[in-house]
Order: structure tokens, then C-alpha cells, then sequence
């Protein structure tokens, strides 16, 4: 159990998988991650660590209730911790604890996606600056009642 001065962290294989693995083996992002997972699993993530994500970005993010941490965790600036991780914050038997939704680099280059776009779609199903490519409709079905389907119906 972590100390009370930090917050269980728990990270489901798949969402390690899809966030972490997906990376080279290598990289120095990869690398990052990978030495705060052990860290996290036993001894949680530091209360002073963790900052608020912005409810709705200028990027058209919207993480509203979420927390981050920047990697590599320590008291070293931000401006020295180019990757992070976002959190969704859940309790069980009255304690709080996090749940990874999507690690990266914090700001980019062109065409790779912030973490902050990574947790967005994992989260909504979409990146940001993606758009529906046919609209939600709701119809009535006799058997169903009302439901939602994409585009025209017959």
C-alpha cells in the first residue's frame, strides 16, 4: 500500500500495451516509462506530483477531472521532464487511487500526438481534431425503443 502522502496507481496490461509498448524498445520515451512503472505499482505517485489536466485545451482536448504527472517524476523543472502521464482518479473502499489512461511527450513535434490527445481518444473514442464521418441520429425502433445510429436510415 502506498504511503499516505501518495495515491495508488493501477495499470491494466492493455492500456501499458497500447501506451507504452507501442513505442521502440530504445526510446528514450519508452525508457522513462518504463522506470517509473515499478515505482508506481508499489509505492503509488506522489501527491505533490500530480497537477489538475486543463478541463478543455485550446487543442480541443477535454480531460475534465483528470490528473497528470510529468516523466521523469522528481522535483526537476518541467521544462526537464518532456513526457507524462495522464490519470483517470477512481475509489474503492474509500480510497482514492489512479488509473492510467495514456502516457507520451507532453508537447511534440509535427505529427506525433500529445499525451493529452492519446488520453482524449482513449477516453472519447476519437482524437480531438477528428470529426464524426456521419452524423448521430436518434431513431426509434418499434422493438428497441430510441437508440442512436450513424447516418441515413432506411
Amino acid at each position: 500500500m502506498p504511503p499516505e502522502r501518495s495515491i495508488e496507481v493501477r495499470i491494466r496490461p492493455e492500456a501499458w500495451a497500447q501506451e507504452v509498448e507501442r513505442l521502440g524498445k530504445n526510446s528514450p520515451a519508452r525508457l522513462a516509462a518504463e522506470r517509473e512503472r515499478d515505482r508506481l505499482q508499489a509505492t503509488g505517485v506522489p501527491r505533490d506530483q500530480l497537477s489538475l489536466c486543463a478541463p478543455e485545451g485550446a487543442d480541443g482536448t477535454k480531460l475534465n477531472g483528470r490528473l497528470k504527472a510529468y516523466v521523469p517524476i522528481s522535483d526537476a523543472p518541467a521544462s526537464q521532464r518532456p513526457f507524462g502521464f495522464v490519470f483517470s482518479v477512481g475509489v474503492d473502499s474509500g480510497r482514492p487511487f489512479l488509473e492510467l489512461i495514456a502516457f507520451g511527450e507532453r508537447h511534440p513535434g509535427p505529427r506525433t500526438r500529445s499525451v493529452y490527445e492519446r488520453a482524449h481518444k482513449r477516453l472519447h473514442g476519437r482524437y480531438p481534431d477528428q470529426t464524426r464521418s456521419r452524423p448521430v441520429s436518434q431513431v426509434r425502433s418499434p422493438s428497441r425503443g430510441l437508440r442512436q445510429t450513424r447516418g441515413l436510415e432506411r
